[in-house]
């Protein structure tokens, strides 16, 4: 009987120690990789948007603006993804293009605006431009149309092209690449939008 009391002991004893060294070394095991989420959960952070203005000024003057209804922002690319956009470009406080788009991101670094989906630019003499996709970096900078870009001018004329570059102020129109130029005589044009 006492040997066999023995035994019990030195048994659960021994599943003691194993249960111990189980726990020690899961511990060990997993502080790295606990530490690692925690360093990089504050390190990233995702925000939700809703109603969204985005504004490019100098010295109190708007340059371009963006409005979004929906998105969010992921502050380790510093990247804003944007869905139902409409926006206007600003010349001397004038709205001389908007536009319209179902998506769209902004790079806060190189403050780069990119929409695609359902993308749709007219400009301030009623020329307007759709296309897969819109690239623009700036006041400063062209934008690119890439993909499918049509330009109409109602009554004028309408190209087909896979890329333009536009001003953002309507003051030239590049056609890239292969390209298919309509031309109309005032009031003769059968046009479909």
């Amino acid at each position: 009987m006492q040997k066999r009391k023995i035994a019990y002991i030195v048994v659960l004893v021994l599943v003691i120690i194993g249960c111990l060294w189980a726990f020690i070394s899961a511990g060990m095991i997993t502080r790295s990789f606990k530490k690692e989420m925690l360093s990089d959960a504050g390190q990233k952070q995702e925000l939700n948007i809703k109603n969204l203005v985005i504004t490019e000024t100098k010295e109190d003057k708007k340059y371009w603006e963006l409005y979004a209804e929906d998105g969010y922002y992921d502050s380790v690319n510093k990247v804003a993804i944007l869905y139902d956009l409409v926006g206007n470009f600003y010349d001397n406080d004038k709205v001389v293009l908007s536009m319209k788009s179902t998506k769209g991101t902004f790079d806060e670094n190189s403050k780069k605006v990119v929409l695609y989906d359902d993308t749709y630019i007219i400009y301030k003499d009623g020329t307007n431009v759709t296309a897969d996709r819109f690239v623009w970096k700036g006041k400063d900078e062209d934008i690119t149309a890439q993909g499918n870009v049509v330009i109409r001018k109602y009554a004028e004329l309408r190209t087909f092209s896979d890329k333009a570059v536009l001003s953002n102020k309507q003051t030239q129109i590049k056609i890239i690449g292969r390209s298919k130029t309509e031309l109309y005589s005032k009031g003769k044009i059968n046009e479909k939008h």
